[in-house]
């Protein structure tokens, strides 16, 4: 195996790989999620005492709104914070941000001031996107391969299932 391919991240691909890394891959859904049950088991503890004690509806009304809106508020503030993040590192022009050469030993990556190299034991893990494949040196350090269309990318995608363990392989394409 030599594959070598310059790494040219676009929009898109750093948006998908952001919500993928975010979400799925650290798992930072739980927290919000947690707020959100907490806060709707303290509003129902309201709503039930409603009838015995005043103004406890609209305390549940105002502790179901907050348990909502600071997570979906979270969400936005990532959302606009990541559409900044892509307009101040200029990817709509999709510089190559570094080199990736894949071979029979492992991982080598390169960009204009650094190279550094990987072995496939070493790797944390590999996933497939719709746009990308991320080859993770460690849990929070990922390189995206950009997806080519067709043969050539399940050809690359089989060759790295082949050198990587199958609990470091997720295709989640569909």
């Amino acid at each position: 195996m030599n594959y070598t391919v310059q790494a040219r991240i676009t929009p898109e691909i750093f948006q998908e790989f952001a919500w993928f890394d975010l979400l799925r891959q650290q798992k930072r859904w739980r927290t919000p999620l947690l707020f959100l049950l907490i806060m709707s088991a303290f509003s129902a503890v309201c709503f039930l005492t409603a009838g015995r004690v005043r103004g406890a509806a609209l305390l549940g009304g105002v502790l179901l709104g907050v348990g909502i809106i600071l997570p979906l508020g979270w969400l936005l503030s990532f959302y606009l914070s990541l559409r900044a993040e892509t307009k101040k590192l200029k990817l709509a022009r999709a510089p190559v941000a570094y080199t990736l050469r894949l071979t029979n030993q492992g991982l080598a990556v390169s960009n204009e001031t650094e190279k550094a190299d990987f072995p496939w034991s070493q790797l944390h893990r590999a996933c497939r996107l719709r746009r990308s494949i991320c080859l993770y040196a460690a849990p929070r350090r990922a390189f995206l391969l950009p997806s080519e269309p067709g043969d050539a990318g399940d050809r690359l995608w089989g060759e790295i299932c082949q050198r990587l363990p199958d609990e470091k392989v997720r295709d989640l394409r569909h």
